[in-house]
């Protein structure tokens, strides 16, 4: 039975609660403003906007466009390493799964995962994305582009300025 002092108690919790959340959003609030009010005046001066590599001097621009393998290549390694990290919990459980008499069950699970991952590397093997140096028709790379590994704008062949011997 709901008496007035338990009702007044599950009020006063809701109340405490509140109190405690309106005094941490405040404070927050507080500290911000006061950071903001700190800030430095013109902070896009100086150094603050270059690229940082890792205590190493800067070469070039950071906005180059590298070559579509890299990316290809590491999101298929990431999808087998990710493979290999589910089976093998899998396999440390799998006498368990024996045991409870849901081996073939888990079994077959673990095949269906396999079949798909096959049929993946079978897709991209057939497309041949795995190959670092393609055959395929329009796939063709300079030797230069493969010992850099980033692909760069192709330079413009000069052209010479008009002559004025016309005139």
């Amino acid at each position: 039975m709901l008496t007035a002092s338990t009702f007044f108690q599950g009020f006063g919790n809701v109340l405490v609660f509140g109190a405690f959340g309106a005094i941490f959003v405040w404070l927050n609030l507080f500290v911000i403003g006061k950071l903001v009010l700190r800030r430095p005046e013109k902070p896009d001066q100086g150094d603050k906007r270059a690229t940082y590599e890792c205590g190493e001097p800067t070469i070039g621009d950071a906005w180059i466009r590298f070559d579509i393998r890299f990316y290809t290549i590491s999101l298929i390694f990431l999808i087998f390493d990710i493979e290999v990290a589910l089976l093998f919990p899998w396999a440390a459980a799998y006498d368990a799964f024996i045991d409870n008499g849901e081996g073939f069950g888990a079994f077959v699970e673990v095949l269906v995962f396999l079949i798909v991952l096959g049929v993946g590397l079978a897709y991209v093997w057939i497309r041949r994305d795995i190959e670092w140096t393609s055959t395929r028709p329009g796939r063709a790379v300079s030797e230069e582009t493969l010992a850099g590994g980033v692909m760069r704008e192709p330079e413009m062949a000069a052209t010479p300025a008009p002559s004025e011997e016309g005139s």
